[in-house]
C-alpha cells in the first residue's frame, strides 16, 4: 500500500497556539492510496480538526475528520479491508450509501465513492516523570462513532485501546517507538478482531525541520485482510495551501482542491495567521512556510 501525509498545518481562525499549558486547536489533511489485498485501488482524503488540551502531565484531544473516500467498499478509513456485508455501502445500493432502501441480495459494484464527518476520536495521555532523558507516555483511546457506516465511512461502533510510546533524544536526534492494543467493536455488517500494533523510527533536526521515517505495524482486523506494515516518511511533501474569505464565504484549499468551505456573516473584517499543531506534545513542530502573500479579491 501507498501512503502520503500531505499536511500537518492548516489556516484556521482560534486563538495563539499554546507552547504550555492550555487550549489549541488545528486542522489537518492526510492521503493514502492503495489496494488493501484487492483488486480495486482505494484512496482516502481526510481532513481532520483536532482540539488538545494542556494541564500538567496531562494531554487531552479531540479529533473529527471531514471524509472523501473513493474505491473498495470494504476498505474502511483509518481499519484497512474487512469483510462488509452492508447492503448499503460505498459502491452498493446507488452508489454513494444513500440508497433510499436495502433491497434483497443486491450485487455490489467493483468500486464507489463517497463522503461525510469520520469518526470522532478521543485521547488522554499522561507523560510519567522518569527523572531522566527517556520520555514515557502512556494514552488512553476511545473512538466514537460518529461516521456513516451506510456510506462505509466506518464501522458504526465504538472501539476502545491503549498505548504505550517511548522516545529520547540525542543532541537533535529522536529516537521513538511504541505498543498499542485496540478493541475493535462488531456492528450488524461488520465482524472485527482486537489487533494489537507498533512501530518505532527515528527523526532528525535540520535547521528549522525535521526529517525522519517511522516503521508501523498492526495486525489485521479480520480474516479478510492483511496486517499492516508501511514506512512513513516525515516532512518528505510541501503542499501549496490557499485560503479565501470572500463575502461571507470561507473556503480553504490544499494544492488546488477544495477540502473545507463555510458561511460566517458575524465577522467582516479580521487578521491572517498560520498555526501549527504537532502530533506529539512533547516534541513540538518545527515548520517553514514560504512564499506567504495576502491579496485583495
Amino acid at each position: 500500500m501507498k501512503r502520503i501525509a500531505i499536511l500537518c498545518a492548516g489556516l484556521i481562525a482560534a486563538g495563539a497556539a499554546q507552547a504550555g499549558d492550555g487550549f489549541s486547536l488545528g486542522v489537518g489533511v492526510d492521503y493514502s492510496s492503495g489496494d488493501y489485498g484487492s483488486d480495486v485501488t482505494t484512496e482516502i482524503f481526510s481532513v481532520p480538526v483536532t482540539g488538545k488540551y494542556v494541564s500538567g502531565n496531562w494531554t487531552y484531544k479531540a479529533s473529527l475528520p471531514w471524509l472523501d473516500v473513493s474505491g473498495d467498499p470494504d476498505v474502511l478509513p483509518g481499519l484497512g479491508r474487512v469483510d462488509n456485508t452492508n447492503p448499503q455501502g460505498r459502491g452498493r445500493g446507488n452508489g454513494n450509501g444513500n440508497a433510499p432502501a436495502p433491497t434483497p441480495e443486491p450485487e455490489p459494484t467493483e468500486d464507489g465513492s463517497a463522503s461525510g464527518i469520520g469518526d470522532l476520536r478521543l485521547s488522554a495521555t499522561y507523560a510519567f516523570d522518569t527523572g531522566g532523558p527517556l520520555g514515557v507516555d502512556l494514552t488512553g483511546n476511545v473512538k466514537i462513532a460518529t461516521a456513516d457506516e451506510d456510506k462505509s465511512l466506518g464501522t458504526g461502533a465504538n472501539d476502545y485501546g491503549v498505548a504505550l510510546d517511548l522516545y529520547r533524544d540525542f543532541d537533535g536526534t529522536m529516537l521513538f517507538g511504541g505498543a498499542s492494543y485496540m478493541v475493535l467493536g462488531d456492528s450488524d455488517f461488520i465482524d472485527v478482531d482486537a489487533v494489537a500494533g507498533a512501530n518505532f523510527g527515528v527523526s532528525q533536526r535540520f535547521g528549522s525541520g525535521n526529517l525522519g521515517l517511522m516503521y508501523d505495524y498492526r495486525q489485521a482486523a479480520s480474516d479478510d485482510s492483511d496486517d499492516r506494515s508501511e514506512v512513513i516518511g516525515e516532512n518528505v511533501v510541501s503542499p501549496h495551501i490557499r485560503g479565501e474569505c470572500v463575502d461571507n464565504r470561507l473556503t480553504l484549499n490544499v494544492d488546488d482542491k477544495k477540502v473545507l468551505e463555510a458561511k460566517d456573516s458575524d465577522f467582516r473584517s479580521g487578521g491572517v495567521g498560520l498555526l501549527v499543531v504537532s502530533g506529539d506534545s512533547t516534541v513540538g513542530a518545527d515548520i517553514l512556510f514560504d512564499n506567504f502573500f495576502v491579496k485583495k479579491p
